[in-house]
């Protein structure tokens, strides 16, 4: 029989989970996170938490969590066993160990407690990468993108450090009243900072633009209008959305991932093939296709005279994927003067790469992806953090998924359900920028900062250091 007290403890831990989970199905309620800590943190602030009850609030926070995305994801057995194990530690790790940052000094806590989190959601998508930053709690709030510029300086963990900090902030501010004017302070403060390097960036003039094309479809594999590997599929899903599009002004045309079955029998007739409407339509060709030999995921760069300018193949692969992996050898071409790179899927899940293209100020990449039902939301959410972090667009052609042309500032310009849309192609010109994010050069370093402020913080309160006492408050 539960105790009032334990049956508390699973509340709070259930109604801090869905909070913070459900915004991850549904993004338009990213702002659902903005209390997804508090219930945690203001049992971790009474001083007859113990730790058991901490460690009951945290699996159940885990459970609320992860146990709704995995149902909606549908994943093999396997797969949901590990991310369900995976989350439930994590969520168990933040409610015991946010319990004992929270009850020091009131002011430094709150930072202690958003730096926690920073180290937590990076040790969340890097320890057991299996979708990489999709995984990350805060994925949603590309749903918002005007709110979350500053993260072409910090990367996607700024979003939990703002988030953490602010709710430590409220919590204190309901448990120690003669402090609230401080602690108003200071979170106006946090709020004012961040805000301001949001409204700098969002104002920053591009130094060009570019009109685009996406081109995607479902794929069933029967009829021949939607194979691609026959003459009519080839004709109706690609060769007449890539007119149409060239008519429009793109100047490049990107294609969905595995769209094309190629060997080294036929190899030479599908470069002719896409050649022909290089030079027809005098555009560049950025192709996603399965290299049936080698058995490697690929991108194809072509440009307006048909000859092939460079070829990658895909980096990471999910687990349901038996491709040869590639390694990581990014190639960057010019159209018309833009400085553009290319990635495949999965790979847009891993700052790893996207990041090169930040230092290589590339002003365009091409994402061929493919997709399913269940998770083309959640990807697609993921995707449009890199274009913020590293200030580039994305034009995304997706098959059996969303594609989308993306701009520097994470707005979606076009986007095309194919699941609901149907073949389709996708256009819009894109503002190109050239300098270097912070983050594309430095990376995850509020990671290093936040574990060295733990450091210090956690090791002052252990040796009584005078900063903690002038701080009690």
């Amino acid at each position: 029989m539960f105790t009032k007290r334990a049956l508390n403890y699973r509340f709070a831990g259930a109604a801090g989970g869905l909070l913070l989970g459900i915004p991850n199905l549904y993004p338009a309620a990213s702002w659902l996170q903005t209390l997804a800590f508090v219930p945690i943190l203001y049992l971790g602030a009474t001083r007859n938490a113990r730790h058991r009850d901490m460690l009951l609030a945290g699996i159940y926070m885990g459970l609320g969590y992860i146990l709704p995305q995995l149902i909606a994801m549908r994943f093999p057995m396997l797969l949901t066993l590990i991310l369900l194990i995976h989350f439930t530690v994590l969520m168990t790790a933040l409610a015991c160990i946010s319990a004992k940052l929270i009850r020091g000094p009131a002011l430094l806590t709150a930072f202690a407690v958003g730096a926690f989190l920073v180290v937590l959601d990076w040790a969340n998508f890097t320890v057991i990468p299996i979708w990489g930053t999709a995984q990350s709690f805060v994925r949603c709030w590309s749903w918002y993108p005007g709110l979350i510029l500053f993260t072409s300086l910090t990367g996607i963990t700024g979003i939990i450090f703002v988030l953490g900090t602010l709710q430590a902030l409220a919590v204190n501010f309901v448990i120690r009243p003669k402090l609230r004017v401080r602690l108003v302070t200071t979170a106006v403060v946090v709020v004012a900072v961040f805000g301001t390097i949001n409204l700098v960036i969002l104002y920053q003039p591009p130094t060009n633009k570019l009109k685009v094309a996406a081109i995607g479809w479902t794929y069933t594999g029967s009829a021949d209008e939607h194979n691609p590997q026959t003459a009519e599929g080839f004709d109706v899903l690609f060769a007449q959305p890539a007119a149409k599009a060239a008519e429009e002004g793109a100047m490049l045309i990107v294609s969905g991932e595995l769209g094309f079955y190629i060997d080294r029998y036929e190899r030479e007739k599908w470069l002719d093939k896409f050649g022909e409407i290089a030079r027809r339509h005098n555009v560049f060709l950025a192709i996603g296709y399965l290299d049936a030999d080698k058995h490697e995921d690929r991108l194809l760069f072509m440009n307006p005279e048909g000859k092939v300018l460079a070829e990658y193949t895909k980096t990471y692969l999910t687990p349901f994927e038996d491709f040869h992996k590639g390694a990581g050898q990014l190639s960057v071409i010019d159209v018309e003067g833009i400085r553009t790179g290319g990635m495949v899927c999965q790979d847009d899940n891993f700052p790893h790469l996207s990041r090169h293209y930040g230092r290589k100020r590339v002003g365009v990449v091409a994402v061929p992806t493919l997709d399913w039902l269940q998770v083309k939301d959640a990807h697609l959410q993921s995707s449009i953090h890199r274009a913020i972090e590293s200030r580039y667009a994305i034009v995304r052609a997706a098959i059996n998924g969303i594609s989308v042309i993306v701009s520097p500032t994470g707005e979606v310009l076009v986007r095309c359900d194919h699941f609901a849309q149907g073949p389709r192609v996708i256009i819009a010109e894109v503002p190109v920028y050239t300098h270097r994010t912070l983050f594309s050069i430095l990376g995850h370093w509020p990671v290093v900062v936040s574990v060295v402020f733990l450091a210090i913080y956690i090791g002052q309160g252990l040796l009584g250091h005078p900063l903690s006492r002038r701080w009690r408050y």
